[in-house]
């Protein structure tokens, strides 16, 4: 994924660089509230703001922001903020349901920074992070299924010992599995799902070996492109007292929010 460059920001200092290449969502925005979160989900606590998006200089495709939106942000010392203040965040993910909360990395106060600029990867109008159509195109085609679907429950998965009392799949980049329970609404690409239901296991460790991994939360509605299992180690689980295939959801682009669902389809027809 490429990456914003310092000189889309004002007056960029070799810290802001370092703060670009480390976070995962960028944006400018105004507090409008403190010690407060802006959904149901999120722990609140003194160090939680609400801010209003202005303008967003970073992304993943897979979170669904734009300008008007209001955002968590868990920040770093809260006396920094104040209702109105302004200021460009560098953030990464924290929780994402039927809003999004980050967390801080850093912060530079003042008003919005500029655009970001096209690139040979980022076509004019295109959001930083975003898939083009040939990306997008060329990950459905690698999926086994394409789904529409609300996560239903997610739970942290024990990875099974064996006689040994050793784990079965040992990683230096301990990926903390979880176990997402998908209610299938539709399927795109990959025929009938068994029972409208299907396990999604997600790293939820953010490492640098998952970092374009989607991590989900109970009521996600979106788009899921979905694979069998080869990852874990353990390719089946019980649900519903019969053994499933389970699947897994780890790429940039592999989970999709609600509103790309019309060009998720138009491109499954071309």
């Amino acid at each position: 994924m490429s990456l914003l460059s310092p000189g889309a920001l004002p007056q960029a200092t070799d810290n802001q660089a370092a703060l670009v290449k480390q976070s995962s969502i960028i944006f400018a925005g105004t507090v409008s509230q403190v010690a407060a979160t802006s959904f149901a989900g999120v722990p609140k606590s003194a160090r939680t703001i609400v801010v209003r998006v202005d303008s967003v200089l970073k992304k993943p495709a897979t979170v669904s922001l734009k300008s008007g939106d209001s955002v968590t942000v868990e920040v770093k010392d809260a006396s920094a903020f104040q209702e109105g203040a302004q200021a460009t965040f560098y953030t990464d993910g924290w929780i994402f349901g039927s809003g999004v909360a980050v967390k801080e990395l850093g912060h530079s106060l003042g008003a919005a920074g500029e655009p970001v600029p096209a690139t040979e990867k980022n076509a004019p109008g295109q959001m930083e992070g975003q898939l083009s159509d040939q990306q997008l195109k060329d990950r459905m085609n690698e999926s086994d299924f394409v789904v529409v679907g609300r996560v239903t429950d997610v739970h942290k998965w024990n990875v099974p010992k064996t006689k040994s009392g050793v784990p079965l799949h040992v990683t230096e980049h301990d990926p903390d599995w979880h176990e997402a329970v998908v209610t299938v609404e539709s399927v795109l690409k990959g025929g009938q799902v068994k029972g409208n239901k299907v396990i999604v296991r997600f790293p939820q460790r953010n490492d640098v070996a998952w970092v374009n991994s989607p991590r989900f939360m109970k009521d996600q509605k979106g788009i899921f492109c979905l694979n069998r299992d080869k990852t874990s180690g353990a390719p089946t689980a019980k649900m519903g007292g019969k053994q499933v295939n389970v699947y897994t959801c780890l790429g940039h682009g592999d989970a999709l929010p609600l509103s790309e669902e019309a060009r998720v389809r138009s491109l499954l027809k071309k």
